[in-house]
């Protein structure tokens, strides 16, 4: 029973990361075809038993997340305090857990715990824009990597570096899984790798530039250019994607986008993404 209910549990972060990853799609490039993904959401969901099929399709008509790991003895979809017999339980996996108050499935976490949002210091102005995911010590004018691996270990290395996660190597993991479902990478040279379900703090973004350009998968297989990394809490699953498409529409012109390219430092890569941002993201 115990190792029944473990597999039912990642059947069904499987089958969210595949819906996650067709609203992405959908987010960033409308027009890109879609049927792959539908063909994989529909095998996936048609081996749930009746009553879990049902519950778990009607959480996602309300969220993106239906099933979301605790933090701490919380669900970190609704914040609700859970009894620490179900959060025993939960970590024994032996039987499928729903919060009591939004009814979403709960699972261990997997993923690092992230420890703060970008910096605001006492006095600061309030933040506006992309200004609050992210800061100017996340900008990489000059990625090293020349792989999709490697690219994306500098910017992972980049936010433990500053602080914003505790653990690189799961994060490392985690991205990488996430591209394996289907590329981030769309046309004009730009990818949005990114990792959904994280423990703690807020949604931090981090941009780093490759001026030769790797590999990513996009659809045309032209290399990717502009890397937009998003860390993202459970919490901010939904908004993520509304950030995701305020980017695209941002960079949406060649002008916006060699305004990126053109940066030499890090200073200048912070004051390219906010000026370009302004009008799109709020």
């Amino acid at each position: 029973m115990i190792r029944k209910e473990r597999a039912t549990i990642k059947h069904l972060i499987q089958l969210q990361d595949l819906v996650a990853a067709r609203a992405q799609q959908q987010a960033s490039m409308p027009s890109q075809r879609l049927q792959q993904l539908d063909k994989s959401i529909k095998t996936l969901d048609d081996e749930l038993p009746i009553e879990l099929k049902t519950h778990f399709n009607r959480l996602l008509q309300k969220s993106i997340e239906a099933i979301v790991p605790v933090t701490g003895d919380n669900c970190s979809g609704c914040g609700f305090a859970l009894t620490k017999t179900m959060v025993n339980s939960i970590h024994a996996g032996d039987e499928l857990n729903r919060c009591p108050n939004c009814t979403r499935i709960l699972y261990a976490p997997a993923v690092p715990l992230t420890r703060r949002s970008p910096r605001r210091r006492w006095g600061d102005p309030v933040k506006r824009g992309v200004e609050r995911f992210s800061a100017p010590e996340l900008m990489i004018a000059s990625l090293k990597g020349t792989t999709k691996e490697d690219v994306l270990l500098e910017m992972c290395e980049t936010l433990r570096a500053e602080g914003y996660i505790e653990n690189c190597t799961d994060l490392h993991d985690a991205a990488l899984r996430r591209e394996a479902i289907v590329a981030t990478a769309v046309e004009n040279g730009i990818a949005f790798p990114h990792v959904r379900g994280v423990e703690g703090g807020g949604l931090t973004l981090t941009l780093g530039i490759s001026k030769k350009g790797i590999k990513f998968g996009a659809p045309s297989d032209k290399p990717s250019k502009i890397f937009f990394y998003m860390v993202i809490p459970t919490a901010a699953s939904a908004f993520y994607l509304k950030l995701l498409s305020g980017l695209t529409k941002s960079f949406a012109t060649k002008e916006a986008r060699d305004s990126l390219l053109n940066a030499k430092t890090q200073e200048d890569l912070w004051k390219a993404l906010v000026k370009a941002t302004k009008k799109m993201i709020q």
